[in-house]
C-alpha cells in the first residue's frame, strides 16, 4: 500500500510521538535546544541531537518552533553599525556621545535575542506540559472506560443471576404448591350425596389382620357383588399418645394408591375408613396408621387384606 506524503508525515509523527515513549528522559531539554539554536554545540553534541530529532517528532517541533523565533530575532535585529573613531584631544567630548548612539543597537538586539530564547524555552515548557497533561487525560479516560465496561458487565451478571434464582424460586414454588395439591387430594370419587343402605362394615383388628413381620398374611374381606360402599373399623393394639395421625393404602407393590391427613381417633380406640369398590378393585392392600411424636412421622398399626368381591 501506497502513501503520499502527508499520510507518511502524519504516520511519522504518531509513531516518533513522546507520548508513545516508555520515558520521556532522553528528549531534550530547554537549554540543550536554546543551545543548539544558537549553535553552541560541538560535533558530538550535533550528531546526538541530530539522531534524536529524527526519532522524536515532538522534540523536533520544538525545535523548528525556535529556530522560527530565532530566525525572527536575527531579522528585526538593525544592522551592524559602522564604528566611528575618536577624534583629537579637542573633539574628545563630542566623540563619547556618538560611541554610545553607535552602541546602542547591539544592547537592543541582544536584548531582543535573550527575549526571543525566553520565550522560546517558555514555549518549549508550555508544550511539553500540554503533553504531558493529554497524555494523563488519557490514560484516565481509558481507565474511566475499562472501570464503566466492567461495571456494566458485573451488573449484567448480577441482573442475570438475579432473573435465574427468581425463575427458579417460582418453580420451586409451582412444584411445591403441585405437591401440596396432589397429597390433599385423593383418587377417590366424590361421595354419593344420596344415601345408601346395607353396607357392610369390617372390624380389622391388628392380629387379626397381619399385623408386624415383612411379610404379613392378609385378612379376607369378602363382599357381596353389588357391594359398591364399605366400611373397615381399624382398631390399636394399645393406646397411643400421638397427636396427629395419618392413613395411607398401598398395594401388593407397595405403591401409594392413596392418604388421608387428619385422621381422627374415636373414644373407642379405632379409625374408621369408609372405601369404594370402583376405587379398590379386588386384590391385596395394605393399611398403614401413622402418628406424629416429638415432631417426627412414625408407624402405628398397618394391616394386610385382601378384597374379594
Amino acid at each position: 500500500m501506497k502513501l503520499n506524503s502527508e499520510e507518511l508525515r502524519s504516520l511519522y509523527q504518531r509513531e516518533t510521538a513522546r507520548s508513545n515513549r516508555r520515558s520521556d528522559s532522553e528528549c531534550l531539554t530547554e537549554e540543550v535546544l536554546a543551545r543548539a539554536v544558537s549553535g553552541e554545540l560541538d560535533e558530538a553534541e550535533r550528531e546526538r541531537i541530530a539522531d534524536h530529532l529524527a526519532t522524536c517528532s515532538d522534540c523536533a517541533k520544538e525545535y523548528r518552533a525556535a529556530k522560527s523565533i530565532k530566525s525572527w530575532a536575527d531579522e528585526t535585529a538593525p544592522a551592524r553599525p559602522i564604528p566611528f573613531p575618536a577624534k583629537a584631544n579637542g573633539h574628545r567630548a563630542l566623540a563619547e556621545p556618538r560611541r554610545r548612539r553607535v552602541y546602542l543597537p547591539y544592547a537592543i538586539a541582544a536584548s531582543l535575542l535573550v527575549l526571543s530564547m525566553a520565550l522560546g524555552a517558555l514555549l518549549i515548557s508550555k508544550s511539553r506540559e500540554n503533553q504531558r497533561l493529554m497524555a494523563e487525560a488519557n490514560n484516565r479516560a481509558s481507565t474511566h472506560r475499562a472501570e464503566t465496561t466492567e461495571s456494566r458487565r458485573l451488573l449484567e451478571e448480577t441482573t442475570r443471576r438475579a432473573e435465574q434464582e427468581s425463575a427458579a424460586r417460582r418453580a420451586a414454588e409451582e412444584e411445591l404448591a403441585k405437591r401440596d395439591a396432589a397429597a390433599k387430594s385423593t383418587i377417590l370419587p366424590k361421595r354419593s350425596v344420596a344415601p345408601e343402605a346395607n353396607v357392610p362394615i369390617v372390624d380389622l383388628n391388628p392380629q387379626d389382620a397381619g399385623r408386624g413381620g415383612q411379610n404379613p398374611k392378609a385378612a379376607t374381606v369378602q363382599l357381596s357383588p353389588d357391594t359398591d360402599l364399605f366400611t373397615l373399623i381399624l382398631n390399636l393394639s394399645g393406646e397411643d399418645s400421638s397427636r396427629n395421625y395419618s392413613l395411607e393404602v398401598t398395594d401388593r407393590n407397595n405403591r401409594t394408591i392413596w392418604t388421608a391427613r387428619d385422621l381422627r381417633k374415636s373414644p373407642y380406640n379405632n379409625f374408621t375408613v369408609a372405601m369404594r369398590r370402583r376405587s379398590f378393585p379386588a386384590g391385596e392392600y395394605r393399611l398403614k396408621i401413622y402418628g406424629l411424636r416429638d415432631g417426627r412421622r412414625q408407624l402405628i398399626e398397618e394391616y394386610a387384606i385382601r378384597l374379594m368381591y
